[in-house]
């Protein structure tokens, strides 16, 4: 039974983090019973609220007149009302997308705006979703195909992109009007609710009901088979995230799983998952990224925010955004500090230059042959040198290609050039025009030493 003191007392066990009392709290309030019921029930017990009504102009008289009640109800309570009206259809066209998912986007969005103003008080924003919601969003996850997440349903808390808290979720539809009935508390009907042209509506007017027919007591039932399948998904997440814990180490700055330590778990769906979704993939590439364990070298798989790719019997996590360093430099002494090492000057004399060291990561040039500014930057593909010993001219691509570089380290390989002139492939060779000779009189010394 939803009541002032069953709610509260909800709440107490559920938000602990929020008391009702130290926290602003922005309601989602449409005019219909759920969210009229969540705003009285808050306001009674006197917490901080404010309302937020979204009208989406897709109904014409009847958008309208929702929004005509909800300030009516704002003013009854005398409750700060935030309202906006949306120009969803254009929106939806202008995006190529669903009615539904635009009115969500633009919803979403405004909220976010309303939680985010400058003042110190915690704010979060409520919905009205509830039991009956949770389940038909369980049922309709499971004939879509989905993974043990996809089984927990609708989160009571959220504080990822918005703070959001869904204190009715236990409660039921029929708590919920039977509420309203004892408080005597108006509320509008949406009539796209009562159809069955949108996939929710035919789980909730059909499919659903259906069920309940054979089962009585079946929302209960789902509703402790979520709280099972939640704990279950913690143990899960720990054992998975323990497993790729072992086998991710960074080789030269650069994220790598052995292919030998995925293998260890074959091609399991949950182990795989557990991984990637963290790199921006979707479940339905979980069969390609399979795939790249048996590719052949430089096989990739990408998101818009990384690749995976397959070199010499490992998997390279590469981040698509790692920014491209640019950096000039004035000074021919001293250190300056990079994304992936530093990088050492030492301006000296030809007679006190001492022993010549071979090693990739010390570069001698001709000092009297530059000019400066100098400038340190990740690699183009336009590039081309004279590499040290040749004579002729050769893209940096190629050069870099015969090094048989994998394809992360190719990536954040780095250049000292100046102007359009290629000084030294950092770490790897100089250019021949600027080397030393027994004509030289000044050296600039520049040291790299990787942080990896």
């Amino acid at each position: 039974m939803l009541t002032l003191e069953t709610f509260t007392q909800h709440w107490e066990k559920k938000f602990p983090a929020l008391p009702l009392h130290k926290t602003a709290f922005i309601v989602a309030i449409s005019g219909g019973v759920d969210s009229i019921v969540l705003a009285y029930l808050m306001h009674q017990a006197g917490a901080n609220i404010s309302m937020a009504h979204a009208n989406f102009q897709l109904r014409g008289e009847e958008s309208t007149r929702d929004e005509n009640f909800v300030k009516a109800f704002a003013e009854k309570y005398t409750i700060p009302l935030a309202l906006n009206k949306f120009e969803t259809a254009a929106y939806a066209v202008a995006y190529k997308m669903g009615i539904q998912e635009a009115a969500r986007e633009m919803r979403y969005a405004w909220f976010s705006t309303l939680l985010s103003d400058q003042s110190n008080t915690k704010k979060v924003l409520l919905t009205a979703h509830h039991a009956d919601d949770q389940v038909e969003t369980v049922f309709m996850q499971l004939a879509r195909g989905t993974g043990l997440h996809g089984l927990t349903g609708i989160p009571e808390r959220r504080e990822d992109a918005l703070s959001l808290a869904r204190p009715l979720l236990s409660f039921s539809k029929d708590e919920i009007i039977e509420c309203a009935k004892t408080n005597g508390l108006d509320f509008v009907e949406d009539s796209s609710n009562s159809k069955d042209d949108y996939t929710r509506n035919l789980f909730r007017h059909k499919i659903v009901p259906t069920i309940q027919e054979i089962i009585p007591n079946m929302t209960q039932n789902v509703l402790d088979t979520i709280q099972r399948l939640k704990e279950s998904e913690t143990i899960v997440e720990t054992t998975v995230a323990d497993f790729w814990k072992k086998g991710l180490r960074v080789q030269k700055g650069i994220l790598t799983i052995p292919v030998k330590h995925w293998k260890k778990v074959n091609h399991n769906f949950t182990y795989t998952w557990g991984l990637i979704k963290n790199y921006g993939f979707k479940p339905q590439q979980i069969s390609e990224v399979h795939k790249l364990l048996v590719a052949n070298n430089g096989a990739y798989i990408a998101t818009p925010s990384h690749r995976f790719i397959k070199f010499n019997e490992s998997i390279q996590i590469i981040d698509n955004n790692t920014e491209k360093e640019h950096i000039v430099i004035h000074v021919a002494d001293g250190d300056l500090q990079v994304n992936e090492g530093v990088l050492h000057f030492e301006m000296k004399t030809a007679l006190n230059l001492g022993a010549i060291k071979k090693e990739p990561n010390y570069a001698y040039l001709d000092a009297d042959k530059l000019e400066w500014p100098l400038l340190f930057r990740t690699w183009q593909p336009t590039d081309y040198f004279y590499p040290l010993g040749l004579h002729k001219k050769k893209k940096l691509n190629h050069f870099l290609g015969g090094l048989k570089l994998s394809p992360a380290a190719k990536q954040k390989t780095a250049v000292l050039t100046m102007g359009d002139k290629l000084l030294w492939v950092v770490g790897q060779r100089i250019d021949d025009r600027f080397k030393i000779t027994d004509q030289t009189k000044n050296v600039l010394e520049v040291t790299w030493t990787d942080k990896h």
